[in-house]
């Protein structure tokens, strides 16, 4: 009966203890924030940023630092013929297990662009520990050079990116957030393409982000920035969108939440600004004869007046229709510069062959052959109504009060 019982004890020992075998301490791993992909197929490099935990509970180099000297991430490439291979590559330099679930910003380069993305979605889906939420940029160069740089004030330049896609497509709506699975949708659609935001660096002094130093002084003369829109058709980068050409694929997209509209009188002695707050488009593809016409609403449901300097009676309601007017103008050539600009590229950045297999099934079937060049010959109709229901508390501009006074 003891021997049994003894038995039993080392039995459930050793099964307890066998649960434990394969864990990893959080010490032992390398958490990524971002992740760069530079080349091609065949001659990969891989750039990791990863958290340094001791710097951020110190607060060294970042938003509630002290003034520290070290920064709270480190960057470090690796090489090899495939993506897997740089990957395994790393554990010759790197003493920890890389660890993606906490990845906020995937970078692609480039070169690895426009030659061709299919590799590194098929790699990334394929890893457990990735999200396929991360949001995706394209480096106006090579991406490890972006992974190097810091981005005060804030701590992690990974996260920090991630909040300016984020904030960017809140608040002005110029370039779309874009997820890996948004970009892997995009391009496998009967559409077959996306848009991805390109980030470039600007002033003089970029290596002056590659030191924690960075964070004690009150400006730096160079800054990460978004400045365009890459276009994917199927794995290629083909192009790059403006910020006006693409805040006209917002609208077309009905991708608009926020944004400022700013535009001159007609004789340019007056300035005035609207905010757009609730904008609502649809597109419809409509046949015609001959091929088939883009039909474009846009309605502009709540817009507010954040300044002018008119000197109109804003009180009257055919002065506050003309400035709604000037608006509905300002908005129907963002749209149409939107267009041109996918009708240049051949490229169905709007999705339209998606809503013909929708609604026309054997139209599409005679189409997909040649789609998306048949873009080219398509005309577009667009309508936009802008209703200004709030000119705001200060009823006349500043310039007509003084000029009042002055009477």
């Amino acid at each position: 009966m003891h021997r049994r019982r003894v038995a039993a004890i080392w039995l459930v020992t050793g099964l307890l203890l066998a649960g434990c075998g394969n864990r990893i301490e959080m010490n032992e791993l390398g958490i990524t924030t971002a992740t760069g992909f530079d080349g091609q197929q065949g001659d990969w490099t891989i750039t990791y940023q990863i958290i340094i935990p001791p710097a951020m509970s110190s607060g060294a180099g970042g938003s509630s630092g002290g003034g520290g000297s070290q920064a709270a991430v480190h960057t470090f490439s690796a090489h090899g013929k495939t993506i897997r291979e740089a990957l395994a590559a790393s554990s010759r330099d790197n003493p920890r297990k890389l660890y993606f679930a906490h990845t906020n910003v995937l970078i692609i380069g480039k070169q690895a662009a426009e030659t061709g993305i299919e590799e590194i979605l098929d790699t990334y889906y394929r890893n457990p520990d990735a999200r396929e939420t991360v949001k995706v940029l394209v480096a106006n160069g090579e991406a490890r050079d972006y992974l190097n740089k810091l981005i005060p004030p804030e701590k992690l330049p990974g996260r920090a990116l991630s909040n300016i896609l984020q904030k960017n497509k809140q608040l002005s709506s110029y370039y779309p957030s874009v997820s890996v699975h948004q970009l892997a949708l995009g391009i496998s659609s009967d559409s077959g393409a996306a848009g991805v935001p390109e980030i470039s660096l600007t002033g003089t002094d970029s290596p002056s982000l590659e030191s924690a130093t960075v964070y004690q002084q009150t400006s730096t003369s160079s800054k990460l920035k978004i400045s365009g829109l890459s276009v994917f058709q199927k794995a290629k980068m083909v192009g790059t969108l403006n910020q006006n050409e693409s805040t006209g694929i917002s609208w077309l997209t009905n991708q608009i939440h926020l944004t400022t509209i700013s535009y001159n009188s007609k004789d340019d002695t007056d300035v005035s600004a609207f905010l757009v707050r609730n904008a609502k488009v649809k597109v419809t593809p409509v046949k015609e004869a001959l091929h088939y016409t883009l039909k474009v609403k846009a309605k502009v449901a709540v817009g507010e007046f954040l300044e002018t300097t008119t000197h109109e009676d804003l009180l009257k309601t055919q002065n506050v229709k003309k400035l709604e007017q000037q608006a509905e103008q300002i908005i129907r050539t963002q749209i149409l510069d939107g267009w041109k600009a996918v009708q240049h590229l051949k490229i169905d950045l709007v999705g339209i062959g998606n809503k013909i297999h929708r609604k026309s099934p054997k139209d599409w079937k005679r189409l997909k052959e040649s789609w998306p060049g048949e873009i080219a010959n398509m005309d577009i109709d667009v309508d936009v109504k802008v209703n200004l229901k709030r000119p705001g508390l200060f009823q006349s501009s500043f310039s007509r009060l003084l000029e009042s006074e002055d009477e």
